[in-house]
This record gives structure tokens, sequence and C-alpha cells, in this order.
């Protein structure tokens, strides 16, 4: 099946943009969940966790659903690239970058991950996107770069952080593409939870010896809440939505949506926190918005 920016049905799309809003709301929410954890938990602690908790639901459905194995070798080259770049080193370095900058240099670097997701789906596919969907992309851009640029916004940043988040996001794009490319060929289901049970298996001795001197049974509440709903929420859910989305419509398509996460973040931030809403920033939300429309087009 054809996951590249090849003619889709309408049909076919509708539910494509539905089920990846949902991964899309799922993800608005993890800045914060990740917050949460790495206030009492190291950061490679908060990484490994995140992923071997995930492990423990995805290796009992594997076994009762009898989920098929990736088979040849390109199957296998997608599911280890997957568990290596998307599943291991993402979560990793990206958790650590997050502790390392303020969060709204992290925001503006993760959303230049639909012009990676996009990039990289256009170079394997070997189907470059049209004029229409870059110049929706450097629309929707210009708005995250207001929107994360606001007073609201500011933060204490590093170099050092952002560089390293600019990594995670390569390796998130590189992953997104391979997930999606497995999905194809073994089901969404067989690529998330099989994908999640290697990582998990590879990274359980790792998270055993770092997090050796972690007090797991006095972390708090925010930060268990935190770190289920990136195991589950996240690692499981979110996953297997987007790869869905992904395949059914086609990698260079969905990738716009991603810039709705700083969007829907703010209005999380707003129903939950009472966060005030400034012209400046309804303004770079109707700018996202309409770069989402434009590259749609293209």
């Amino acid at each position: 099946m054809n996951v590249g920016a090849g003619t889709i049905a309408a049909p076919r799309l509708l539910p494509a943009y539905a089920v990846g809003m949902v991964a899309m709301v799922l993800w608005a929410a993890s800045p914060a969940a990740t917050g949460f954890m790495v206030a009492e938990i190291p950061p490679l602690v908060a990484g490994l966790a995140r992923t071997v908790f995930a492990a423990a639901v995805a290796v009992p459905m594997v076994m009762a659903l009898r989920l098929p194995l990736p088979r040849g070798w390109i199957q296998w080259k997608l599911a280890l690239i997957s568990v290596v770049i998307g599943f291991t080193v993402f979560p990793l370095i990206y958790t650590y970058g997050i502790s390392r900058t303020s969060t709204s240099h992290a925001a503006l670097i993760l959303a230049a991950l639909p012009a990676i997701v996009g990039g990289v789906g256009a170079l394997v596919e070997r189907q470059m996107p049209g004029r229409m969907w870059f110049a929706g992309v450097i629309v929707a851009m210009a708005g995250e770069w207001l929107l994360v640029t606001t007073p609201e916004s500011s933060g204490t940043a590093t170099i050092e952080g952002d560089l390293i988040c600019l990594l995670a996001s390569l390796c998130c794009g590189a992953g997104y593409v391979a997930g999606a490319r497995l999905s194809a060929h073994v089901g969404t289901w067989s690529a998330t939870f099989w994908v999640l049970s290697l990582a998990g298996l590879v990274q359980l001795p790792l998270l055993l010896i770092v997090g050796a001197d972690v007090q797991w049974m006095a972390l708090s509440g925010a930060c268990w809440a935190g770190l289920l709903f990136m195991s589950l929420g996240i690692g499981i859910i979110g996953y297997a939505a987007w790869y869905w989305a992904l395949r059914e419509g086609g990698v260079v398509r969905m990738a716009p949506l991603q810039f709705t996460q700083p969007l829907i973040s703010l209005i999380i931030a707003v129903a939950l926190l009472a966060e005030p809403v400034t012209i400046p920033v309804m303004v770079a939300a109707g700018t996202i918005l309409a770069g989402i429309a434009i590259a749609r087009r293209g």
C-alpha cells in the first residue's frame, strides 16, 4: 500500500485526518507530561521508562492477538529503524534536550517535524511534494515562529539543548516514515506492538541499571500520571493512530497536521491553566491553520 503523496480518494482522507488529529491531541500534551516526569526522575530514566512501561502492555497484546512478525529483510530493516531511531534514540535525546533548553525553543524545533517527515517521505517514496505543499509549510512555520516567540512562551534556552532537540526531530521523522511503511506490510497494530515490544526488551536492562537509585514508590501522582500517559497514551495509542493515518493518507499529505501540536497545546493551557490568549497568539493560530489548508492542496 502506498504511503507517499500519491492520489488518494477523499473518502479515505477524511478518516486519516480524523485519526491523525487524535494523535496530535495526545502528543500536544506530551511536553507537560514530560515536564512532570523529569521534575522527579533523571531524563535518561524518564526516556527509558516510557518505552519499557509501554512494552509491558505491548508484549501481552502481541501474544494474545498473535500478531504477525515482520518478514524478510526489508520489513525487518524498517522494524529495526523504528526500534532504534524512533523508539530508543528519539525519546532519550528529546527528553534530555527538553531538560537543557526552554519549552518554547523545543516547540519551535519540533515545529519543523512536518517538513522533516514530509521530506523524508518524499525521498523514500521518490515523490516530491508540489509547490502548494512547500508554500503551506512556509506559512505554517511562520505561524509557529510567532507562536513560540511571544512573551508567554519565554524561557531559558541553551544552544546545546536546541541542537539535541533538533537531532531528536530528525530521528523522529525517520522513525515515523519507517513505522508507516512497516504498518503497510504487517498492519498498524503489528507494527506498533512488535516495535514497542522489541524496544522495551532492549531498553529494560539499561533501565534497571540507570534507574536503580530511583525510589519508584515515592514518586508523586503527577509523575506517575505523566509516565503512564507517555507510555500508554503516546507510546501505544498515539503511535498506532499516527502510523495508521500516515499509511492511509500518505506521509507527505498527513505531515502538515503536526503543525497543530503547539496550537492544541495552547488550547490545553488555556482550558486547564487559564493562560491568556493575546492578539499575537490568535494571529499565529490563524496563520498555522492557513498554512495547513494550503499544504493540503499540494
